[in-house]
């Protein structure tokens, strides 16, 4: 334990290497000597005002989750995010985010425990919490990408696609990393279904992001989308029936 407060120091070093160090080595104690006093002293770390510190500190929580199960870390993270401070649960969304990006699959298992939390952060009036729940289901949504998760991640997807309107540039990419992420589990075409409503909206502002989604969506997967477009009859010369598709459904 002594050594974990010494190493607190080192995650101010100004060399990268000093640093990445550090948080490998909280795994390393954490698997020697259990979980709880490590994650006790780097949830209080979340509490100091230097930005560096505390990412370094969320880093550390990510690498104690996947060393030693994330069901060791969760709850006290949990519990954390209730105390009405914006360091510290900004804290707590970027330890998320980080242990969903090492964890990848075995996130399956908790997607269903975080929704409410995720839910309450992408909800909230503070636009980097927003920020940091969009990073966190960016992750969470690649990680169970194909392992029967499509009903959280459309719920989420409802908390994260009002964020396309922000003005904040780091907010948009988050908001439309986020929706990548989602495009890749759930499929173009149930994003292509919330895109098609505002690609002609009178406004130009509107236009403007959901193209700019759309064109996105045309780059990763346009083969994929060709099943959600909407049938339109043949007019003259023009010829809209897609015949292979027919028969093969």
């Amino acid at each position: 334990m002594r050594i974990c407060f010494e190493l607190l120091e080192l995650l101010k070093a100004h060399k990268k290497a000093i640093r990445r160090a550090a948080v490998s080595t909280f795994g390393y104690i954490a698997k020697a000597i259990g979980p709880q006093d490590v994650l006790h002293t780097l949830l209080n770390n979340l509490k100091v005002q230097d930005r560096q510190m505390r990412v370094c500190t969320t880093v550390a929580v990510a690498i104690v989750a996947e060393t030693c199960g994330p069901f060791t870390v969760l709850p006290a993270l949990m519990n954390e995010y209730r105390v009405p401070e914006l360091n510290i649960q900004n804290g707590v969304l970027k330890a998320m985010s980080f242990m969903f990006e090492y964890i990848g699959e075995m996130g399956k298992d908790y997607i269903y425990a975080v929704t409410p939390l995720l839910e309450d952060a992408l909800m909230d009036r503070d636009a980097v919490h927003r920020q940091t729940g969009c990073a966190a289901v960016k992750h969470l949504s690649l990680g169970v990408a194909g392992l029967g998760c499509e009903d959280a991640l459309v719920h989420l997807l409802n908390f994260v696609w009002p964020n396309i309107f922000e003005e904040s540039p780091h907010v948009i990419q988050a908001t439309c990393d986020a929706i990548e992420g989602l495009m890749v589990s759930l499929g173009p075409n149930v994003i292509l279904a919330y895109v098609v409503q505002g690609l002609y909206h009178p406004a130009r502002k509107v236009r403007e992001i959901y193209w700019k989604i759309y064109n996105m969506l045309y780059i990763y997967a346009a083969d994929s989308m060709v099943l959600g477009f909407p049938t339109i009859e043949d007019e003259g010369e023009n010829n809209y029936a897609r015949t292979t598709l027919e028969l093969f459904i």
